[in-house]
C-alpha cells in the first residue's frame, strides 16, 4: 500500500497495466501468425521517429506513433507481394530505423541524456499528459480487438476460411500491423526501445504454453503481463532497480515457470 501513496507510482502502474494488457493481447495474434519478430523490427524503426521528433522539437509520442504506423504498413505492403520474405522486410526496417536515428542524432547534438530514457524506458517518470495519451491508445486497441475479434481469429488460423467468410484479408492485415505499431510505441515508454518487443512476445508465449483455448490464451497473457508489471514496479521501487529490466525479468521468470511445468507434465 505504501507504493500507492505516491502519484508517480500510481501513474506508472496504470500505464504499465494498460501497456501490458494491450501488448499481451496483440502478442497472441502476432505469435500465432509467426510475426513475433515484427515487434523487434518496429521498436527499432521507432527509434528513427523518436530521433526526428527530437530534431523538430515536437511531441515524441504522436510523431513516433505516426512514423511507426507508416513503417509497419510499408512492411506489410512489401510482404503482401510475396517477393520479399517477411523476416527480410522486418530486418530491413530494423536496420533502416536505427540508421536514420544515428544520422539524425549526429546532426542534432546534445540529446544523449534525453535519448537514454527512450532506449531503456522509465515507467515511473510518466507524466499526466502521457498517461492520458496512453489511456486513449489503450482503449482504441481494445476497441479494435473487440470489434474484429472473430475475423482476426479466422485470419490467424486459416486465410482460406477467412476468404470464404468474406473477410478482407489485406485490410485486416494492415489494421493488425497498425495496432501492433501503436502497441510498440506504448511499450517504448514503459520499457524502452531495446525491451519493447518483450512486452508483446513473452506474456503471449507463456500463455500459449499453458492455455487450453485461444480465448484463454488471450486472458492468461493479459494476466501474466499485468502481474509482471506490478511485480517489476514493486521490485524497482524497493530495491532501486531499473523498472524496465524488473518488469521484463518478471515476465521471463513466469515463462520459465510455465515452461518447466509443461516439461515436467509431459
Amino acid at each position: 500500500m505504501e507504493l500507492l501513496s505516491y502519484d508517480f507510482v500510481q501513474r506508472g502502474i496504470l500505464t504499465g497495466l494498460m501497456v501490458g494488457v494491450a501488448s499481451a493481447i496483440a502478442g497472441v495474434f502476432l505469435i500465432l501468425r509467426r510475426m513475433a519478430f515484427l515487434g523487434a523490427g518496429l521498436s527499432h524503426a521507432a527509434f528513427g521517429g523518436i530521433a526526428i521528433s527530437m530534431l523538430l522539437g515536437v511531441d515524441p509520442f504522436i510523431l513516433t506513433a505516426l512514423f511507426t504506423l507508416l513503417v509497419g504498413n510499408i512492411v506489410q505492403l512489401i510482404t503482401s507481394n510475396r517477393r520479399v520474405p517477411g523476416d527480410a522486410a522486418i530486418a530491413l526496417v530494423f536496420s533502416g530505423g536505427v540508421a536514420l536515428a544515428v544520422l539524425v542524432l549526429g546532426v542534432a547534438k546534445g540529446f544523449s541524456e534525453y535519448l537514454f530514457g527512450y532506449l531503456f524506458g522509465n515507467i515511473l517518470m510518466v507524466t499526466r499528459s502521457e498517461l492520458i495519451l496512453v489511456s486513449i491508445s489503450f482503449f482504441l486497441v481494445l476497441l479494435f480487438f473487440a470489434i474484429f475479434y472473430r475475423k482476426l481469429v479466422l485470419l490467424t488460423f486459416s486465410e482460406e476460411i477467412a476468404k470464404l467468410r468474406d473477410v478482407k484479408i489485406g485490410l485486416m492485415n494492415h489494421m493488425l500491423v497498425s495496432v501492433a505499431s501503436l502497441v510498440i510505441v506504448l511499450s517504448i515508454k514503459a520499457v524502452g526501445i531495446i525491451l519493447a518487443s518483450s512486452m508483446i512476445v513473452v506474456p503471449a508465449l507463456t500463455a500459449l504454453l499453458i492455455a487450453s483455448s485461444f480465448r484463454s490464451a488471450v486472458v492468461i497473457a493479459a494476466v501474466v503481463s499485468a502481474f509482471s508489471v506490478i511485480l517489476g514496479i514493486a521490485l524497482a521501487f524497493y530495491y532501486d532497480l531499473p523498472p524496465s529490466g524488473a518488469i521484463v525479468g518478471g515476465m521471463i521468470a513466469v515463462f520459465g515457470a510455465a515452461f518447466l511445468k509443461r516439461v515436467l507434465s509431459s
